[in-house]
């Protein structure tokens, strides 16, 4: 770990016009496999997929149901959406941030320019309560103590910070923030300091999950897989036989982890994610942007649209 850790850099830049417009469902049907998507998640009713020009599908999880259309209010790209009991908060390209209350079908648009510069932000979560963190191109990272609806930009280093930031991880109660160049950033505090880690691979990490077992595990660029025991105090590279990127992850019932990239490329562990094996490629055969499971199923989106699947061996309900 680098020695410092920089507390309490909040710039509190509190820019919230916001612009108030129901989703409306679209008076014509994208067929979901005809449109990117780029995250899929679920709350206890609904499962969404966000993608391209400001498009939202949604289906009750109900089995056999239909996807329905949305237009959000804006028309640019959408990367990454996630839900609390009482928010949901979707960003995107141009430093787009959209965020509902869990029960309206109305979104708020969220003018940050002044903090996101028009940059794009490629993640959000949920950290508990009605904190949300978003990151994004040129380190970008901001903070939302509100459900969304105000934001505050958060400086990660003391030093120069321009790398882009293309994920966030939850390793029990610390959360990492992962991108290019192997930058690593790890919080034990919801976001109010950061310790930069050392890499292991100077490429660019697209995301990472904690195993059942505890590992770490870290992925990207070339089939690049590094797995950790000691929460990230040294790293150990795991073979995947492959050379395109790999951009999603989920985990087995039985603990198996699953990764899944660029042209459809599945590959399965069941050891703990030490050793990759290649996989039959995942039923749809464009890049894999995420996957979710869903009831003993897989909801994954990618460049050739949404839908649910089935994934390996030793999955239940």
């Amino acid at each position: 770990m680098k020695p410092f850790a920089k507390r309490g850099l909040y710039a509190a830049v509190l820019c919230v016009v916001p612009v108030i417009c129901a989703s409306a469902q679209l008076d014509y049907h994208i067929a979901p496999e005809k449109l990117t998507t780029f995250d899929v998640v679920a709350d206890n009713k609904t499962l969404y997929a966000v993608g391209e020009r400001g498009v939202v599908l949604t289906r009750t999880k109900a089995e056999g149901s239909d996807w329905k259309t949305h237009r959000l209010p804006t028309t640019k790209s959408l990367t990454s959406m996630a839900v609390s009991d009482r928010s949901r908060v979707i960003v995107g390209y141009g430093g787009a941030i959209l965020r509902s209350d869990a029960s309206s079908d109305s979104w708020t648009l969220i003018d940050a320019e002044e903090l996101t510069y028009g940059d794009p932000l490629m993640e959000v979560v949920h950290l508990g309560n009605d904190r949300f963190l978003s990151v994004g191109a040129f380190g970008l990272a901001i903070l939302s103590d509100d459900g969304g609806r105000t934001w505050n930009k958060l400086t990660l280093s003391e030093e120069y910070f321009d790398r882009h930031l293309y994920s966030i991880m939850q390793a029990g109660n610390a959360w990492i923030l992962i991108g290019e160049s192997g930058s690593l950033f790890k919080t034990d505090d919801l976001g109010q300091s950061w310790t930069q880690m050392e890499s292991p691979y100077a490429g660019s990490f697209f995301g990472g999950l904690q195993t059942q077992g505890g590992a770490w595990l870290l992925y990207g660029m070339r089939g690049q897989v590094w797995r950790s025991e000691n929460q990230g105090d040294s790293w150990t590279q795991s073979q995947t036989g492959i050379e395109l990127a790999i951009n999603a992850h989920g985990i087995a019932s039985n603990g198996d982890v699953y990764l899944l990239g660029n042209s459809g490329e599945f590959l399965a562990s069941s050891d703990d994610g030490k050793t990759f094996r290649r996989q039959t490629r995942a039923p749809q055969h464009g890049d894999i942007t995420s996957v979710s499971r869903i009831n003993g199923k897989w909801l994954i989106s990618g460049t050739r649209g949404v839908g649910l699947a089935e994934l390996g061996r030793g999955e239940q309900q």
